[in-house]
């Protein structure tokens, strides 16, 4: 190998750059990893190219089982960057819409109680259409049910729980969406949520935007 030989994500894992660090999420490890100055070394991309700035790191990576000499193919793209929060609906959701969506949130919570992140993802992948103005319009109207029953479901959960939930919830309605993964660093973090095109789903836009994304799916 030498340094002008390409290298690739290995399959399950993901870098991105953040500032001068490199922070990479293994899903079969389902673990993430902060290389700190790391950028210097590893250019990245998002299709899951990588180039390293010479060999020894190359093989490091490869060692590490976290990059791979072997050509993949390209990764979904993310969304659109965030631009706006999702609208709220017009009129209050009815109790039987708050029953339905409670229902389905609590079933969602108890499916995903130890499973990891790749567990998760895998799970309920239906395919839709692309997301348009008809699908946010749903989306308003079903998130606004599930706000109103989250007070009354047991087994809260941090923002993994919570968005796997919700995307459950979602594309059950037919209601296709982005579940984008996002990291930061000093301090290090994690974060993910649901997005239609650029639109945040239950979630506030000040929050994401500190975040870069390093995964997303379907």
């Amino acid at each position: 190998m030498t340094i002008n030989d390409p290298i690739w994500c290995a399959p399950g894992v993901f870098f991105a750059q953040v500032q001068d660090d490199i922070v990479v999420l293994d899903l079969n490890a389902d673990q993430y990893h902060c290389l700190i100055d790391a950028a210097a070394s590893i250019e990245t991309a998002d299709s899951g190219a990588l180039r390293a700035r010479d060999e020894a790191t190359a093989l490091e990576l490869i060692s590490a089982g976290l990059a791979t000499s072997t050509p993949q193919d390209a990764r979904r793209p993310h969304p659109p960057s965030a631009r706006v929060e999702l609208d709220n609906p017009t009129g209050a959701p009815s109790p039987a819409e708050i029953l339905q969506a409670g229902a389905a949130l609590f079933a969602a919570g108890l499916a995903c109680r130890g499973k990891s992140i790749l567990d998760l993802i895998a799970a309920d992948v239906r395919r839709a259409a692309r997301p348009d103005e008809a699908a946010a319009a749903e989306a308003s109207r079903i998130v606004a049910a599930a706000r109103a029953a989250l007070p009354w479901i047991p087994l809260e959960g941090e923002c993994l729980q919570r968005s796997y939930q919700l995307r459950r919830l979602l594309r059950r309605h037919g209601v296709p969406v982005d579940w984008v993964f996002g990291v930061r660093t000093w301090p290090f973090g994690a974060h993910c949520w649901l997005q239609i095109g650029d639109r945040v789903v239950a979630d506030r836009l000040e929050r994401v935007r500190r975040y870069t994304p390093i995964m997303s799916a379907p």
